[in-house]
């Protein structure tokens, strides 16, 4: 009789799955991270199994603005070789979300600070030298 890899009891049901060449009951292949069923696909690493947006919220690509994992579904901006979320790239100082081919002004590698406000802190409110 086979042990379930998840919760290693003894699978008595009239079917198991094999999932990363173990036995499981149907209803411990779930997520390690969420719980949520793993009915069709899953992603796996050191012999845990994920969800799709676990699985890269972990171990992808990571923000460069926040430092969390950016999962396929997330909307993203690339500035200087880095990846960061809409949320994250925004202006430092009016916080307002920046947009791609916007002129904004690079600090610490990270952070950015739009056109207008970088003029303004520069020259005054007119922009003018």
């Amino acid at each position: 009789m086979a042990l379930c890899a998840g919760c290693e009891r003894p699978i008595t049901d009239r079917f198991l799955l094999n999932v990363l060449d173990r036995a499981w009951h149907s209803k411990c292949v779930q997520c390690s991270d969420c719980g949520c069923p793993l009915a069709e696909k899953c992603f796996s690493r050191d012999a845990k199994l994920y969800c799709r947006e676990d699985f890269f919220r972990r171990f992808g690509t990571k923000c460069g603005g926040c430092s969390l994992g950016i999962s396929p579904n997330d909307l993203v901006r690339r500035a200087r070789n880095k990846v960061f979320h809409l949320k994250c790239f925004t202006c430092v100082m009016c916080r307002k979300q920046l947009s791609t081919g916007e002129e904004l002004y690079v600090i610490d590698e990270n952070r950015f600070i739009c056109k207008e406000d970088y003029l303004n802190s520069r020259y005054g409110s007119t922009g003018e030298l």
